[in-house]
């Protein structure tokens, strides 16, 4: 951090305010997927193991922040079709959503004179269970597409604000509860026309948050929904015009 100088013009560090960390970070992956094919039954296994390695170091102070771990990702997909025209989809997988770098700054930034950020360096990834129920149906130059899902995600993320020093508010993250979410997907190809290609997508689902965090209390829950419709229009051989709105 500096401060203008306005009599020579000049930025002046702050060492108070200032500093140098060394972060390093390396992931490797090894993973095996077994499928195959049986009557109308098709079947996909995967399983996926990543080894995390990750060092923050704060210099000057001798503080470092070590992450040495191995995680499991296993993965099932499942098809059945009927009929040729009618396909019935399910599917489980686990998956990993890491902290950006910055969340996990182990130092104070002051914003201003009233507020200042920390990250975390302790923080864990939030860890998604997703498991799918679909169905696909063939309706000629159209489709239908129907996906009943249920999500769950451990180590939820959460920015928390807490009193710093009198009249100073600290923002900084912590690993606060687990979220729900389930809802369906529902999805119609058409082509209207040569010339008109269309999609209509309506996603509907319940979110529910749970967790505290010292003693307060992080549960809510909502009712969301969305609606797209994305359209091509070819209007020539070498020009296409795209129409796509939305509504959340």
């Amino acid at each position: 951090m500096f401060y203008y100088n306005l009599a020579n013009k000049t930025y002046v560090l702050q060492p108070k305010f200032s500093h140098d960390v060394t972060y390093e970070r390396n992931i490797h992956a090894l993973y095996t997927l077994a499928k195959g094919e049986y009557s109308n039954l098709g079947y996909q296994f995967g399983l996926r193991g990543e080894y995390t390695y990750r060092d923050i170091i704060l210099e000057g102070t001798g503080e470092t922040f070590n992450i040495d771990r191995w995680d499991y990702f296993p993965s099932l997909h499942i098809s059945y079709t009927l009929a040729d025209k009618n396909q019935f989809l399910a599917s489980y997988s686990r998956r990993i959503d890491r902290p950006r770098g910055w969340s996990l700054e182990p130092f104070l930034t002051w914003s201003d004179a009233y507020n200042v950020r920390s990250g975390n360096p302790g923080l864990k990834p939030e860890y998604i269970d997703s498991y799918e129920l679909g169905y696909q149906r063939d309706l000629g130059d159209n489709s239908f597409s129907a996906e009943l899902y249920y999500r769950r995600t451990v180590n939820q993320i959460e920015r928390i604000r807490s009193l710093y020093k009198e009249n100073i508010m600290l923002s900084t993250f912590e690993n606060v509860g687990t979220d729900y979410a389930i809802g369906t997907e529902l999805m119609l190809n058409t082509q209207l026309f040569k010339w008109w290609e269309s999609d209509v997508t309506g996603n509907f689902f319940d979110y529910r948050v749970t967790g505290k965090y010292n003693s307060k209390s992080f549960d809510r829950h909502s009712f969301t929904w969305s609606m797209r419709w994305n359209n091509i229009f070819n209007i020539t051989k070498s020009t296409r015009l795209q129409l796509n709105p939305s509504y959340n």
